[in-house]
């Protein structure tokens, strides 16, 4: 996280940080966020808990809106070596997202 303005207090309940697509004219920035999920759901269930920890973090710095600024998607194989001595090809990919904290009035 790299603080850009004045933090504020933390915000309670990160689910009530608004999602917006652009920042508001008189908008307070308080920081750039970041987060990734590589939970290995679905691309739709990893970019939900991606913006999910996005909200978090915003919510940490005081910010009630976050506009997010980049998203990239990264596929990410691997192997794994079963009991019986074979080996499995694992693919998970992994949503990153960056975003703008702020404060809204």
């Amino acid at each position: 996280m790299h603080t850009t303005g004045e933090r504020r207090p933390a915000i309670a309940d990160y689910k009530t940080v608004r999602v917006l697509s652009t920042v508001p004219l008189g908008a307070q920035r308080i920081a750039v966020v970041k987060a990734s999920s590589d939970s290995g759901f679905s691309r739709r269930r990893d970019l939900d808990h991606a913006v999910g920890e996005l909200k978090k973090r915003a919510a940490k710095v005081g910010a009630n809106a976050l506009v997010i600024t980049r998203r990239a998607t990264s596929a990410e194989m691997g192997t794994a070596s079963t009991s019986g001595g074979g080996t499995i090809v694992t693919s998970n990919e992994v949503e990153f997202v960056r975003g703008i904290a702020i404060w809204v009035d």
